[in-house]
Parts: structure tokens; C-alpha cells; sequence
């Protein structure tokens, strides 16, 4: 059976976040893919979505640069906010509700 195409959107997000990651982290592909076992031609297949990380490869990327792969106690309505924030096509937008939401934040304390 082949990957429906919600396993290949996801396996495309989780590639392009290990990817921001390393490259945010200045990490190379070759780095990586040695800290975690695999050749970098690996890190590329996993960064362009084209193969599955295990879960355990996973961890191990997340391990190298100290992040957490657990969702933050935070309700469901903050993660619906979070998941819809970066569909706002315009940037300027996107600032005026950051800043809103830290406005009525800083309200409540």
C-alpha cells in the first residue's frame, strides 16, 4: 500500500523543520547525519520528505540541539492560534496580532 498523501505532507513539514533547525543550528547535513548514524544523503532524504525519521532519529535530532519534541502544557485554543498564525499571508498582520495577543497577555497579570 502507498503513502496516503497526509503521511507524505506530513513527512514533507517534519523534513523542512529538521532542515530549519540544522540550518538555524549551523549544522551541516554531514554533521548531523553523523551524529545521528545515518550519511548525509540520509538527512537530505529525510529534509526533502522523501523518507520517514523514526521516531527514534527523532529524538536523537532534537537531542543535538537541545529541544524538546513535547508540546508545551498550553490549551487548545493556543494550539489552534499557533497552527493557524503562519497561514496569515501578510506579515503585517501577522505583527499586529502578535502584538495584540502580548497586549491582552500582559493585561491578565
Amino acid at each position: 500500500m502507498g503513502k496516503s498523501q497526509a503521511d507524505k505532507d506530513v513527512h514533507v513539514t517534519m523534513g523542512n523543520n529538521i532542515r530549519r533547525f540544522r540550518e538555524i543550528s549551523g549544522i551541516s547535513q554531514k554533521k548531523l547525519g553523523a551524529a545521528i548514524g545515518v550519511t548525509f544523503q540520509q538527512v537530505q532524504k529525510y529534509e526533502s520528505g522523501k523518507d520517514r525519521i523514526s521516531a527514534s532519529k527523532l529524538v536523537e535530532t532534537a537531542e543535538i540541539g537541545d529541544v524538546t519534541l513535547a508540546f508545551p502544557d498550553h490549551s487548545t485554543a493556543a494550539l489552534k492560534l499557533a497552527a493557524n498564525f503562519d497561514r496569515i499571508a501578510s506579515s503585517e498582520q501577522r505583527a499586529a496580532i502578535a502584538l495584540l495577543v502580548a497586549g491582552l497577555a500582559t493585561q491578565e497579570e
